[in-house]
């Protein structure tokens, strides 16, 4: 192989992987647009849409377990070892079911119709799962960007607990929010924000919430049994 065919064949791969979408995982944040769900109590596989200057549509894989996922949900939710939401948080969006359960792994997306270059919320999910708990973001072409698998836990009493995690685009804006698995939900939507200097300590991304220890209202499951 000549030098000139090898320098070729090298500078190929360098643009290749130049070329590559990513985004980074962030943890604190300033400003951005909060997107707040509305108040629907849906249950089902979606579509529904909303946004706060950008059309977003959510929607769901789950369609049938425990009535499907719940969209603009503003009752109590269950996340077992991880407490439970009150609905003191706002409206929020649940998978509702897991592969543990049912035997099937799930997927709640968030597309944004304009790209956005950051999107970040508050997260909780059911701990100790024999598959991974994923929140993950694409670009427009479905291509891969970043993804982190859930590990915390904050423990079963625990009332609006979880973590703030989000992403900024690097090299690709980010159309799609993913959440896989394990009764993930979310509330707090923001997107377009500016990353905050430094990483926070594990406990201090967890919102430990200072409700009562009694649900607010009927839970729909009861995980722990």
């Amino acid at each position: 192989m000549s030098k000139k065919t090898i320098f070729t064949a090298v500078f190929a791969m360098l643009v290749l992987v130049a070329a590559q979408a990513s985004a980074s995982v962030v943890y604190n944040w300033t400003g951005g647009t909060d997107q707040p769900m509305p108040a629907i109590n849906y249950f089902g596989p979606g579509p529904q849409t909303f946004g706060n200057g950008n059309t977003i549509t959510w929607s769901s894989t789950n369609a049938f377990n425990q009535g499907g996922s719940v969209f603009g949900y503003t009752g109590g939710y269950g996340f077992s070892g991880n407490g439970f939401w009150d609905g003191a948080l706002g409206p929020m969006a649940g998978l509702n079911d897991s592969f543990d359960f049912y035997g099937v792994t799930d997927t709640m997306t968030f597309a944004f119709a304009n790209p956005v270059q950051s999107v970040g919320g508050f997260f909780n999910y059911v701990p100790f799962g024999s598959t991974p708990t994923t929140i993950a973001v694409y670009d427009a072409n479905h291509n891969l960007l970043d993804s982190v698998s859930l590990t915390f836990v904050v423990g079963s009493s625990c009332v609006d607990c979880g973590m703030l995690i989000g992403f900024i685009e690097n090299t690709a804006d980010i159309s799609y929010l993913t959440m896989t698995d394990n009764y993930i939900g979310v509330t707090g939507l923001v997107t377009n924000f500016n990353a905050s200097a430094g990483v926070p300590e594990p406990a201090s991304m967890l919102l430990l919430g200072s409700g009562l220890l009694g649900l607010a209202g009927t839970l729909r499951r009861k995980l722990s049994k």
